[in-house]
């Protein structure tokens, strides 16, 4: 079997699948990811899956060490997002030729059940409330949200840190003390 073609997919603002073909008409999806920068990461792909372009998709480990090494930029955050998705979907067609979910491949479940969170949107605190009520509304009991619409200064105002305390305050209420929320800080 070999890699024939790839494909990056954009599915929403700032995110995307990749699409890995095989001569057997296998695919293999992943996800590469910074949402920061996900054109740089799909630029990446593009450079790096030239690479897999006739190679064997279950030779995982040398593929990822050849990818990985070749680059200058290893610690690079565009880098690692391009090659785990890339990982993803090789460990996908890897599954589907041997019958199996990539999770038993990798080892097996650890527990019965997860708990899982949904991302929430918003640029106001009222926005940010409308999204937490309606994720709840769905089922969800855990929640994540950034703490700002914009990015965060490494020393910021006082007037940019209570904007942000509103922000979450309002999920807060909005869904009580029964949910879940998660924040992040990295913008």
């Amino acid at each position: 079997m070999k890699i024939t073609g790839f494909t990056c997919i954009p599915i929403q603002r700032r995110a995307m699948v990749l699409k890995l073909q095989t001569d057997e008409g296998l695919v293999g999806y992943g996800e590469p990811m910074n949402y920061e920068h996900w054109r740089v990461v799909a630029q990446a792909v593009d450079d790096m899956a030239e690479y897999l372009i006739g190679k064997d998709p279950l030779q995982i480990e040398e593929h990822w060490q050849a990818m990985y090494r070749s680059s200058y930029s290893r610690s690079m955050p565009t880098l690692v997002g391009a090659l785990s998705g890339i990982e993803m979907a090789m460990w996908d067609i890897f599954g589907k030729v041997v019958g199996m979910p990539v999770w038993k491949l990798l080892g097996g479940s650890v527990r019965k059940r997860i708990r899982v969170y949904t991302g929430i949107g918003g640029n106001t605190p009222e926005e940010c409330a409308a999204s937490a009520r309606a994720a709840v509304d769905k089922g969800f009991r855990a929640v994540k949200m950034v703490v700002t619409p914009t990015p965060i200064r490494f020393v910021d105002t006082p007037r940019a840190i209570d904007a942000m305390v509103a922000r979450v305050g309002a999920v807060r209420d909005a869904v009580g003390n029964d949910v879940d929320v998660a924040v992040d800080l990295h913008r």
